[in-house]
């Protein structure tokens, strides 16, 4: 058995990515079909680890692959900016004295008030020095993020939902130019669809295909935790492992990860390992926001939804069975 690292928190790579084996052959399959997804999954479900796995996986086909971290970008000059970097290795300032040599002696100020003015022209001039012609994939994660930023930096208008169609529409553009090769995976910690359906622009993202993630499968979040003891050289019985599962119920790496952390703790102040200890490290879980505040504020970028999102949640940790739609209802119009 392979040691791992006990990686809470950061993006889990080489070694110390776990698991997930049909969810990368299927993803795989979709992208080498010629499939762009969308990959939308709450935070720390695992979907940027995921996507750099993913990478790898084609990298190691011979295909060329790009991680692009939209939280970097709070306009459209900078996604330009980050994507220009990224797979060409340009600087955005030389490059647009470049194609546009009437402007000298430019700075990043003027670019963002040229580029208002000259957006179509940059926008064609991007999809020409992309590698179209070499299989590709572009990974854009946090696009909601983004998206959400652009709108609170519009300084006119933070609510001109109707500013960001030219920029979907463009991007949709790209992933349907005939015979390009290169693949894209669009990835959010919210939910697109329910973000571009609030703003009617659902249609700009209605080529990609819906890639889930959720927990580990099979006996992986077993393996998981025997990994993890391996590593800390600790002997986690059958029945600890179980308890320690059945205990999470919704076996995502990263609840796995930090409930043995916690486990670890106690045994080194000199807890023995057992039913209790397991019980006692839960509990000290759920005493520390810091895990779990993420699922909160993400909620902020639903706005005037964000009140009776809060009531569904609050009223599905209730109940282990769930709710049945109709009472899901009855809650929110009574």
């Amino acid at each position: 058995m392979n040691e791992i690292m006990n990686t809470i928190g950061r993006v889990a790579e080489g070694k110390n990515f776990f698991g997930r084996t049909n969810e990368i052959q299927h993803a795989i399959e979709l992208l080498e079909d010629g499939s762009n997804l969308i990959l939308a999954a709450p935070r720390r479900v695992g979907k940027t680890s995921f996507a750099r796995k993913l990478k790898e996986e084609m990298e190691n086909r011979d295909w060329q692959g790009f991680y692009i971290d939209l939280q970097l970008a709070p306009t459209e000059i900078s996604f330009m900016e980050l994507i220009l970097k990224e797979i060409k290795g340009f600087n955005i300032l030389e490059w647009l004295q470049n194609i546009m040599p009437d402007i000298k002696g430019i700075s990043i100020k003027e670019v963002s008030l040229e580029f208002n003015k000259r957006k179509p022209v940059l926008y064609q001039e991007i999809q020409k020095v992309l590698p179209h012609d070499k299989e590709t994939l572009i990974i854009l994660d946090e696009f909601v993020v983004f998206l959400n930023d652009v709108l609170k930096n519009n300084k006119d208008n933070e609510n001109d939902f109707i500013g960001m169609t030219p920029f979907l529409n463009w991007l949709k553009g790209l992933r349907q130019i005939p015979n390009s090769k290169i693949r894209w995976i669009i990835c959010s910690s919210i939910s697109v669809e329910s973000y571009l359906h609030k703003i009617n622009l659902t249609k700009t993202i209605n080529d990609l295909t819906p890639f889930k993630l959720d927990a580990l499968k099979g006996t992986e979040p077993e393996l998981l935790v025997q990994a993890l003891a391996y590593s800390k050289k600790v002997q986690f019985t059958d029945e600890h492992i179980k308890y320690m599962l059945e205990k999470l119920s919704w076996n995502l790496p990263y609840f796995i990860q930090i409930l043995f952390k916690e486990v670890i703790d106690l045994l080194r102040d000199g807890n023995e390992l057992s039913i209790d200890t397991i019980d006692k490290a839960y509990v000290n879980l759920l005493e520390k926001d810091l895990h779990f505040n993420t699922w909160t504020e993400r909620l902020s970028y639903y706005d005037s939804d964000k009140r009776f999102a809060s009531l569904i949640l609050q009223n599905l940790s209730r109940s282990k069975t769930g709710i049945k739609k109709k009472n899901i209802e009855n809650i929110l119009y009574v």
